[in-house]
């Protein structure tokens, strides 16, 4: 069984190079109609995200033990060649001999003789260099595409950020992400959540009075009886934070635009009790599908969910909005490593755009006095104050609010804008301001 998880990651990758669709959907296709079980699952998962966060380091390297420019070599080749560096390179727990045979079986299936051959000799090659110097790639840190980010994009933070930030920012996009769980019910206590998982295989830290991390066993999370049960979900802190921000009341009627999967809808939730309303909703039939699943799973009746455009569709008139936009992803590159090979230089105009838009049509539905709040997971100006500053121009019965204060004062910017930078907090990148109607 744990032999095919190279070459389903290898399938994976490979139409990641040749198509626009997004490592998501294309593990959902080629990991549909076969028994797949639960660890090679994981193990396919794993690999193809790694090896797309290490993609422009491994790059590097392949052309420099190979002394061929990546952009010559066959993509069959390249995918094979990626999996073979990364374990050797990477995976400690992989033996030398283990990955080149492996990488060179999975050329023999998917290539001929030729490609076969030259894998074998590259890997070697490789092997040979870090046994004769363990230091051999210093020469290559300097170079472009050894953070493993897209140069425009690293141009665009050295600029912003710094140098210096920039390369923690890379450190912690390029590590696995944590894996948070945020406990929705806290009438029984941390200790006994923390046991019961424990039970499952899934050991935990306390991160803050209702978040756990895990430290190990995060496979196990999704099959546990707490997560089957609706008892948690998979969150990270600074997600949670955006909620925070809207400051919902007991009997708010709340408006959840671009809302899919669910997450926060969720959250929202349980702060609103039985006495509030949430209407969510999302432009894709596939996401608001997995938002009312997990309702179900939660057992929740203060939501309904719906299929709207939040650009130009009408809505129920509420006292808060939600408005967590579409955007470039920039803040979230370390739980989706595809998002930054993803993404063009000319996106974030692209997405400036649809926010604004969301924004002015979303804007009609909220009662005087009532409060917006808009998100997004992009650390990008133009997506987060240049777009709130377009918005407020436009809008005169708007002002800018303050985050309240239960957000933790170090995510707070200037105490109008939560602003959690992965180089400063050592989190997800995320932005929100909350924005009042007062005519």
């Amino acid at each position: 069984m744990n032999s095919d998880y190279r070459f389903l990651a290898y399938k994976m990758l490979l139409k990641f190079e040749k198509k626009d669709d997004s490592i998501p959907d294309i593990r959902n296709v080629i990991l549909s109609g076969i028994p797949v079980y639960r660890n090679l699952r994981y193990r396919t998962t794993v690999l193809a995200n790694e090896i797309l966060r290490y993609k422009g380091r491994l790059d590097l390297m392949i052309s420099f033990i190979s002394g061929k420019k990546i952009k010559y070599l066959n993509k069959k080749v390249l995918t094979i060649l990626r999996i073979g560096f990364y374990e050797i390179f990477f995976d400690s727990k992989i033996p030398n001999y283990a990955a080149v045979d492996s990488s060179v079986r999975l050329a023999n299936k998917v290539s001929n003789r030729k490609t076969k051959g030259f894998t074998n000799a590259v890997l070697r090659k490789l092997i040979r260099y870090n046994k004769e110097n363990h230091n051999w790639h210093k020469e290559l840190e300097s170079k472009r595409g050894w953070l493993s980010i897209p140069y425009w994009i690293e141009e665009r933070w050295m600029k912003n950020f710094g140098k210096e930030n920039v390369i923690k920012s890379a450190k912690f996009f390029n590590q696995p992400p944590k894996v948070y769980l945020r406990f929705d019910e806290l009438r029984r206590s941390i200790k006994k959540n923390k046991s019961l998982l424990e039970k499952e295989g899934i050991r935990t830290e306390l991160f803050s009075p209702n978040f756990l991390i895990v430290t190990s066993g995060g496979s196990k999370v999704l099959e546990s009886k707490l997560f089957k049960k609706g008892k948690i979900s998979i969150q990270s802190p600074s997600a949670a934070a955006v909620i925070d921000c809207l400051g919902v009341e007991k009997d708010d009627i709340v408006l959840d635009v671009c809302a899919a999967p669910g997450t926060k809808t969720l959250q929202l939730a349980n702060l609103l009790g039985s006495k509030g309303f949430i209407y969510a909703s999302d432009i894709s039939p596939q996401r608001v599908r997995l938002g009312k699943k997990d309702e179900k799973r939660h057992r929740k009746k203060n939501i309904e969910w719906s299929l709207k455009d939040a650009r130009k569709d009408s809505f129920h008139m509420a006292d808060k909005i939600l408005i967590d936009a579409p955007c470039s992803g920039t803040g979230a590159m370390g739980r989706r490593p595809d998002i930054r090979w993803r993404r063009k230089k000319g996106d974030l105009k692209k997405f400036a755009n649809t926010q604004l838009s969301i924004l002015k049509n979303c804007s009609k539905f909220i009662n005087k006095g009532g409060i917006i709040v808009y998100a997004t997971c992009s650390i990008e100006p133009e997506e987060n104050y240049m777009v709130v500053e377009q918005f407020l121009n436009l809008k005169s019965n708007f002002i800018i609010d303050k985050i309240p204060d239960n957000v933790p004062r170090l995510w707070v910017k200037n105490k109008i804008a939560l602003n959690i930078m992965p180089h400063k907090h050592g989190l997800d990148g995320i932005f929100a301001m909350r924005m009042k109607r007062i005519f």
